[in-house]
């Protein structure tokens, strides 16, 4: 089962270790990743794409056309990648007018788009091409007792059309890949409501630490010892931004994040030292006890 990797800029840049826990808990599940020389961003998909669409769609037709090249469908550990890159493969397959644009301008880097393969977030795969009954067969040892408050982000969800990955208003993929490890799905409210990350990246700070607080909150409640994501940009939030919103907001809240691949490893045999645990900002004593217990 090989892909393409599409790493993207953030988790190089801000997070190198759930680069280096995917690799490793990826490899592990017969998951091939290929490397290719010449992948750019995405491109982002707010700002740049709103305010010059069709360099964007070019600088994204570029990427695919790379991993045509290779053969392989692309594989991303990041909803906003997944967003970009799927969503204009879907367009210019369907639009053969939009294709040719955008193919006259590839066609001074030597690339051509040609529509061969597929985009899939690494959440789809497990879903997708080795399935939760055979993941779960990965598992020695369980995380049972280990509540855990998944946040799916928005991205990755709409439009449902394209994306065709959950539900938006009822998103249960995350909580059925958490419950193949043996943990607890947390039911809290806000589970729908966004991270606050996109506010964070524009200037309204003050906004989005009132968003991820109230989402905090309602995670704490609900009984969750930590949360997981599938999104770099949910991380860094309920990471480096939960240190700032409840600084800010004067909250006395703790819940690690762990990337869902961080979480699979556990339940895979790794360490909280293996998965990288301590370079995270947020930590609690008391869910480091608990995944000591589990571990031990």
């Amino acid at each position: 089962m090989r892909f393409s990797l599409f790493l993207g800029c953030f988790i190089p840049v801000r997070l190198p270790h759930i680069e280096k826990v995917a690799r490793s808990v990826l490899g592990e599940i017969g998951v091939e990743l290929q490397d290719i020389g010449g992948f750019t961003c995405c491109p982002e998909p707010v700002g740049f794409h709103i305010n010059d669409r069709l360099t964007a769609t070019a600088i994204a037709a570029r990427n695919i056309a790379l991993a045509e090249e290779q053969g392989n469908d692309i594989i991303t550990l990041c909803n906003g990648c997944t967003y970009v890159l799927k969503q204009v493969n879907e367009e210019l397959k369907r639009d053969s007018e939009l294709r040719d644009k955008v193919n006259e301008v590839l066609s001074e880097t030597d690339h051509e788009y040609r529509g061969t393969i597929d985009v899939k977030h690494f959440a789809q795969v497990l879903n997708e091409d080795i399935g939760l009954d055979r993941l779960a067969k990965k598992v020695e040892r369980p995380l049972s007792g280990l509540s855990v408050a998944g946040h799916t982000g928005c991205h990755i969800l709409s439009p449902p059309d394209v994306m065709k990955f959950d539900d938006p208003y009822d998103p249960v993929v995350l909580d059925n890949m958490v419950a193949a490890l043996g943990a607890e799905p947390a039911d809290f409210s806000m589970k729908t409501i966004c991270c606050g990350w996109t506010l964070t990246n524009y200037g309204e700070r003050q906004s989005a630490n009132q968003l991820v607080g109230a989402k905090l909150q309602a995670m704490e409640i609900a009984g969750s010892d930590c949360i997981s994501v599938i999104c770099p940009q949910c991380f860094y939030q309920f990471d480096t931004g939960q240190m700032m919103a409840t600084r800010s907001l004067k909250l006395d809240l703790k819940l690690p994040v762990l990337f869902y691949l961080q979480l699979l490893g556990l339940s895979m045999g790794y360490s909280l030292e293996d998965v990288h645990y301590g370079m995270h900002r947020v930590k609690s004593q008391g869910f480091e006890e608990k995944v000591g217990r589990i571990l031990a």
